[in-house]
């Protein structure tokens, strides 16, 4: 698997890839950066894998809707995620450090990991797909941008898998039958 350096061009593209679970791959020019598989224990748990190790991200419902970010084999979270109400949110870290998610405007579906500075981390875009086949044509499901600000807290492809991650489990929760069970455990 490739690094994401500095030098990567962007936009990135998360892909499909092919499989029973759902499963992505983030690519770059030079190869795939990133990969996330839901993991068949838990449709809101997956496994992450960047050149810079493994980790894997867990949505938990009770007492509050949060994500937490792993190294595999670890109990120690590095990371929540502290989704608000509204689509926006807080990613803190283990440090205390904290990164602002923001939803993207009403013409792009997606959202934005920011620094303290409001300068964008990883920013991913949803791709529409118009096949309106059960099957699309295109494998092709996001494309991510990447800033590189002067300090960041994690390695922007593991953010990417992060921001990913989050999208993902926003639309299922958005799911009726997942949004009444949902309430009902609340």
């Amino acid at each position: 698997m490739s690094a994401l350096t500095r030098l990567e061009t962007t936009p990135l593209t998360w892909q499909r890839t092919a499989g029973i679970r759902p499963s992505f791959a983030l690519h770059a020019m030079d190869g795939i950066v990133a990969t996330l598989a839901f993991l068949p224990v838990d449709g809101l748990l997956a496994r992450v894998e960047t050149a810079d190790g493994a980790w894997t991200l867990k949505q938990r419902g009770f007492p509050v809707d949060t994500v937490t970010l792993r190294e595999v084999s670890s109990r120690v979270d590095l990371a929540t995620f502290h989704p608000h109400p509204l689509g926006h949110g807080k990613l803190v870290f283990l440090s205390g450090d904290t990164l602002d998610w923001v939803r993207l405007g009403d013409h792009e579906a997606g959202g934005a990991f920011l620094d303290a500075d409001g300068m964008t981390l990883v920013r991913t875009t949803l791709v529409p797909d118009r096949s309106h086949r059960m099957i699309p044509d295109t494998t092709q499901v996001a494309t991510v941008e990447v800033g590189f600000p002067h300090r960041a807290q994690v390695e922007s492809a593991l953010l990417a898998a992060l921001a990913w991650f989050v999208l993902q489990v926003e639309a299922k929760l958005e799911q009726p039958a997942r949004a009444a069970e949902m309430s009902l455990r609340m």
